[in-house]
C-alpha cells in the first residue's frame, strides 16, 4: 500500500513539473495556440458536415482548414487593398494641395476622390505647414510599420502555420482530447456537462454576436454614406461590414477617412455645407457605427449565453487587452466560466448533506 502511495505521489510531482515546464515553453505561443483551438471549435460543425459526406477525417480536416484560411484572408486582403488605395490617393491629394495651391486636383485611383471639388482654394501658410508636418509624420509612421511587418514576415507565417496545424489536428482528434480533459476534471458528471454546455453557449453567442454586430455596422455605415453624400454607399457599407469582422481593423478605418476627406474638401474649397457633411459623418460614425458595438454586442452575447452584460463587456475589453484579437472570445468565455463555477459552488453548498 505504501509503495502505491509513493508511486502516486511521485507521479503527481512529475506531472506538476512537466506542466510547469510546458507552460514556460508555450508561454510565447499561448495566443497562437488559443487561436487555433477557438477556430477549430467554431468551425467544428462544418467539419462534421464535411466528414459525413467524405468519410475521411484527414481529407475533411484538410478541406475545412483550407476553407477557414480563405474565409480569414480574403476579407482582410480586400479591405486592406481598398484602404491602401484610398490612403495613397489621400496622400497624393494632400501633396497636390500643398504644392499646387489653387490648381485642379488630379485624382483617379481612389473612389473617395469623387468627394473633392474640381478646384481648391489656395492654402494658407499655416495650413501648408500643418499639412507638411502631418505628411512627414504619416510617411515616417507608415515606413516604420512597413519595415516592422517585413522583418516579422517569417514570424507571422510561423504563427499562422501553428494555428492551422492545430486546427487540422483538432478537427481530426479533438473529440478524443476533449473527452480525456472532461474525465480528468475533478467534478461530478452533471457539473462536467454543465460546464460544457455553458462553454458551447458562450462561444456560439460570441461568434453570433460578432457577425450580427458587424452586419448592423455595415448597414449603418452604408446608410450614413448615403445620407452624407459618399459615392457608392452600398459598396462602402459592404467594406465596413468586412472591416468590422476583422478586430484589429474595425469599421472606423472606413468611415473616418471618408469623414475627414469631406471636411478637408469643404474647408479647402470654402464650402461650409460639405464641411458640415463631413462633421456629421464623423459624429454619426463615432456614435452609431462604432459606438453600437459597445451596446449591442454585450446585449446579444448575454441574452444568448445567459451571462450578465457587465461580465460580457468586461470580458471583451479585458480579453482584448490581455490576449489581443482572440480575447474577443477568450475573455467572455473566462468570465462566463467564472460565473458558472460560482453558481455551481452555491448550488452544491445549498444541497443538504447526505447522512453518514
Amino acid at each position: 500500500m505504501g509503495n502505491i502511495r509513493l508511486v502516486i505521489r511521485y507521479s503527481v510531482i512529475f506531472f506538476v513539473i512537466s506542466l510547469l515546464l510546458t507552460v514556460l515553453i508555450m508561454s510565447s505561443l499561448i495566443k497562437t495556440v488559443l487561436a487555433g483551438l477557438i477556430l477549430s471549435y467554431v468551425f467544428y460543425p462544418i467539419y462534421k458536415l464535411v466528414l459525413s459526406r467524405l468519410k475521411s477525417r484527414t481529407v475533411s480536416g484538410l478541406l475545412v482548414t483550407m476553407l477557414v484560411l480563405l474565409l480569414l484572408t480574403v476579407p482582410s486582403v480586400f479591405v486592406i487593398n481598398q484602404l491602401s488605395t484610398e490612403v495613397f490617393a489621400g496622400y497624393i491629394i494632400t501633396k497636390q494641395y500643398v504644392e499646387g495651391g489653387s490648381k485642379a486636383i488630379e485624382c483617379e485611383d481612389g473612389a473617395l476622390c469623387k468627394l473633392l471639388p474640381h478646384n481648391l482654394k489656395e492654402a494658407s501658410p499655416k495650413v501648408k505647414a500643418v499639412l507638411n508636418d502631418a505628411i512627414g509624420k504619416a510617411s515616417t509612421f507608415v515606413f516604420n510599420r512597413l519595415t516592422q511587418t517585413l522583418l516579422s514576415v517569417t514570424s507571422i507565417l510561423l504563427h499562422l502555420f501553428i494555428v492551422f496545424f492545430i486546427m487540422y489536428y483538432m478537427f481530426k482528434d479533438g473529440k478524443e482530447l476533449v473527452d480525456k480533459v472532461k474525465n480528468v476534471l475533478p467534478l461530478p458528471k452533471h457539473r462536467q456537462d454543465a460546464f460544457t454546455s455553458q462553454f458551447n453557449k458562450v462561444v456560439s453567442a460570441v461568434v453570433y454576436g460578432t457577425v450580427v454586430v458587424a452586419l448592423v455596422q455595415g448597414i449603418l455605415g452604408g446608410v450614413g454614406f448615403f445620407l452624407f453624400g459618399v459615392p457608392s454607399p452600398v459598396i462602402w457599407g459592404l467594406v465596413t461590414f468586412m472591416a468590422a469582422l476583422v478586430p484589429f481593423l474595425g469599421p472606423f478605418v472606413i468611415w473616418l477617412p471618408a469623414a475627414l476627406l469631406l471636411m478637408f474638401s469643404g474647408y479647402s474649397s470654402g464650402d461650409g455645407t460639405v464641411f458640415l457633411r463631413g462633421l456629421g459623418l464623423f459624429l454619426y460614425g463615432m456614435l452609431l457605427v462604432s459606438g453600437i458595438d459597445n451596446v449591442l454586442k454585450p446585449s446579444l452575447i448575454s441574452a444568448k449565453a445567459k451571462v450578465h452584460p457587465a461580465l460580457v463587456l468586461l470580458g471583451v475589453i479585458g480579453g482584448l487587452n490581455f490576449f489581443g484579437i482572440i480575447g474577443l472570445i477568450v475573455g467572455p468565455v473566462i468570465m462566463a466560466m467564472l460565473a458558472t463555477s460560482f453558481d455551481a459552488y452555491l448550488k452544491e453548498k445549498a444541497q443538504p448533506a447526505s447522512p453518514a
